[in-house]
């Protein structure tokens, strides 16, 4: 199971930074506005990432305003 071990959020409270623990390694998350779009980027294993999406998804719905 995943778990998210910490969130950075930036001085406009936008969500920068995040760190995601799995069974399989840690990941960091970053989101960017790009074309006026918030778009994230990972690093970390490809099979720790693809564990990651949906805490990802879980974190980007938790943030988002009603």
């Amino acid at each position: 199971m995943s778990r998210i071990s910490s969130l950075v959020f930036d001085r406009n409270e936008q969500l920068k930074r995040a760190t995601i623990i799995t069974p399989l390694g840690s990941i960091r998350v970053e989101w960017r506005k790009v074309a006026g779009d918030r778009h994230w980027i990972s690093s970390g294993d490809l099979a720790a990432r693809l564990l990651a999406v949906p805490v990802i998804q879980r974190i980007e719905r938790m943030v988002q305003p009603p």
